[in-house]
C-alpha cells in the first residue's frame, strides 16, 4: 500500500517516495531543463524541490498543499531536494478527507498496475513444478473429503447442529462487514463540548455550528423525565461520567459513511485525545452495545469492551 513519507524521514536510498507537503516558496530557474524551483514544508521540516521541464506536473501554486507521488530525491550544491520529474504526479489537497481519497486511489492504481505486470509476464513452468501442483491439488481433494466426512459424523452424533452452523456463518458475515467498514474512510470533525446530558448525549460546537451527538453503537440508560419517578442509579452514574469526561473539552468526532449529522443531530465515535469515550462507557458498564455492534467499523473493539464489563459484573451487568 502507498504510504506518505515525512520530510525528516526522506532517504535518498529509498526512492521513489510519496510526500504530502505545502509549497511555501516558488521561483524560476536559469537552467533550461528545470521549469521551477522552490521549497516544500510539512509538520516535520522544510526541503527544496526541483520541478523538471519534462515533468507532467504543471501550475503549482504557492501556499497550497499537494501529495507528490513517485517523486525522486537528489542533491544540488550538497543539499538534498525532492525531484519532481517525468514519473511524478501531483494531487492538490483542500482538506484531510482529500488525503484519504487520494491515497486510496493511488493504492488502487498501483495494485492494478501490479496485476497488469503479472498478467503480461511470461512464466515458464518445468515438469517438476507441474508435478508439485498436481500433488497439491490431490492433497486438497483428500482434505476436503476428510472434512466432509468429519462434518457428517458430527451431525449424526448431534455434536454439530444446524443452529451452530448458522451461528458460525452469522459471525463470519459480521466480521466481513466490519472489515469492509474499516476500509471506508470516516468523516472527521473537531469541536468543543458545550454541555453533556444523560443518555449519552452532548452538544458540541464545530466552527459556527452546534451539533447534538450521541455515542455511536451504544444504548445509555436515561434518567426519568417526570419528577418523582424512580431514578436508575446506573443512569445517574452515566450522566455524571458524561459530564466529567468530556464537559468543556475538545473532542474529535468520527462519523461512518452515511451517518453524518442530519438537522444537527447525529451519532459518532467520540475521541478525547487518543481515548475513545464509547469504549470507556462500555468498560465501566454504563452502557450496552446495540445489536452487538454489527456492521460497525469498531465493532470488534466495542464487543471486547462490553465483554470486559460483563465478566467483571460492572454497572448494568451487576444486576444480572
Amino acid at each position: 500500500m502507498t504510504q506518505i513519507v515525512q520530510i525528516r524521514e526522506l532517504n535518498p536510498d529509498r526512492v521513489p517516495v510519496t510526500v504530502k507537503a505545502t509549497v511555501i516558496s516558488l521561483w524560476g530557474s536559469p537552467r533550461p531543463e528545470v521549469a521551477r524551483e522552490g521549497r516544500l514544508e510539512d509538520e516535520t521540516g522544510i526541503i527544496p524541490f526541483t520541478l523538471w521541464a519534462d515533468s507532467p506536473v504543471r501550475n503549482l501554486e504557492k501556499n497550497r498543499k499537494y501529495i507528490f507521488h513517485r517523486a525522486g530525491l537528489g542533491k544540488f550544491d550538497g543539499e538534498m531536494r525532492v525531484e519532481i520529474d517525468a514519473q511524478t504526479t501531483a494531487y492538490p489537497i483542500e482538506e484531510e478527507a482529500d488525503v484519504h481519497r487520494t491515497m486510496l486511489k493511488l493504492t488502487q492504481l498501483e495494485e492494478a498496475e501490479r496485476k497488469r505486470y503479472v498478467k503480461g509476464a511470461k512464466i515458464t513452468v518445468d515438469d517438476k513444478q507441474s508435478r508439485s501442483r498436481k500433488n497439491i491439488f490431490s492433497i486438497l481433494i483428500a482434505a476436503g473429503v476428510l472434512i466432509w466426512g468429519a462434518v457428517m459424523v458430527l451431525q449424526y452424533t448431534e455434536l454439530l447442529t444446524e443452529e451452530m452452523v448458522r451461528d458460525f456463518f452469522r459471525r463470519r458475515r459480521t466480521v466481513v462487514r466490519e472489515r469492509v467498514a474499516r476500509r471506508v474512510p470516516t468523516e472527521t470533525r473537531e469541536g468543543t463540548v458545550e454541555e453533556a446530558f444523560d443518555g449519552g448525549l452532548f452538544t458540541v460546537r464545530v466552527e459556527d455550528e452546534v451539533l447534538t451527538i450521541g455515542y455511536l453503537g451504544l444504548e445509555v440508560p436515561e434518567l426519568p423525565v417526570r419528577r418523582g419517578d424512580p431514578i436508575d442509579p446506573i443512569a445517574l452514574q452515566a450522566r455524571n461520567f458524561n459530564r466529567f469526561r468530556i464537559g468543556g473539552k475538545t473532542v474529535r468526532l468520527e462519523f461512518e459513511e452515511g451517518r453524518l449529522p442530519v438537522d444537527g443531530d447525529g451519532e459518532a465515535y467520540v475521541f478525547e485525545g487518543e481515548e475513545m469515550i464509547n469504549l470507556e462507557f462500555l468498560r465501566r458498564g454504563l452502557a450496552r452495545l446495540r445489536d452487538e455492534g454489527r456492521g460497525l467499523a469498531y465493532g470488534r473493539e466495542l464487543r471486547e469492551a462490553e465483554e470486559e464489563a460483563r465478566s467483571a459484573r460492572r454497572g448494568v451487568w451487576s444486576r444480572q
